[in-house]
């Protein structure tokens, strides 16, 4: 199986057919050639297993997301785990603990903007750095975004990272970027190769510097979306 996830072409010597249905908006022809060649186990598949009556195929695209999140920190990207989203060709970012709101949140935002906004992915988004644009990173929709399946096969320049907290009343303020440290950190996928680990720390500090960082309180009426959009956009 070929697939191009984040501009990356990858070769993926894989086990069960189904691998090819979760990853089907990402295939490219078998005749392409790939930046990054790897196969997936059934010691890969089984380390996935949390005892959680997951079938074997579901674990086998558990365990190529885990492989291309380690690799992708060599080509200059990083596994985010938000909610990432497009407003008129500007990339947001919603960060959040699991069960926070950061998808409910991202929906609400979409019930006010309508067309103009376009989810790229629900829950894991890759952001990757180009040389040539050394200041500008690029979150990528994925095979894995989430339980409600939100995302396509589309990038957008990352400008806001937005981290998500709720409250009874609704606020969007800027965050300092010594305070948004630890709250990215918990939130990136950090490799087990030590070069992969610290080429991923490096690009945090750039994610940081380049994107503005918001703290939004926030409860889940439709005025929490428009009061942290028109405080975002200036609108």
């Amino acid at each position: 199986m070929k697939c191009k996830i984040a501009d990356t072409d990858f070769s993926i010597n894989n086990i069960y057919p189904e691998l090819m249905r979760y990853c089907r908006r990402y295939l490219i022809s078998e005749d392409d050639e790939c930046d990054i060649s790897f196969t997936i186990t059934e010691n890969d598949i089984s380390a996935e297993d949390n005892d959680e009556n997951c079938s074997r195929q579901y674990l086998e695209y558990i365990a190529l997301c885990r492989k291309i999140a380690e690799t992708m920190p060599l080509h200059n990207g990083f596994l985010l785990h938000s909610a990432v989203f497009d407003v008129d060709g500007t990339g947001v970012a919603f960060a959040a603990h699991s069960g926070t709101g950061k998808t409910t949140h991202m929906l609400l935002w979409q019930r006010l903007l309508g067309d103009r906004l376009k989810i790229v992915n629900g829950d894991k988004p890759i952001v990757r750095y180009f040389d040539d644009e050394p200041h500008t990173p690029y979150a990528y929709g994925t095979p894995w975004n989430g339980k409600e399946h939100l995302g396509c096969n589309m990038r957008t320049p990352l400008k806001h990272i937005c981290f998500i907290e709720r409250a009874e009343q609704n606020s969007c303020e800027p965050m300092e970027k010594s305070d948004a440290v630890n709250l990215i950190f918990n939130q990136v996928y950090m490799p087990k190769d030590p070069a992969a680990a610290a080429n991923t720390i490096v690009l945090i500090n750039r994610l940081i510097s380049d994107c503005k960082l918001w703290k939004i309180k926030c409860n889940m009426d439709i005025s929490a979306a428009e009061t942290a959009y028109r405080t975002i956009f200036g609108e």
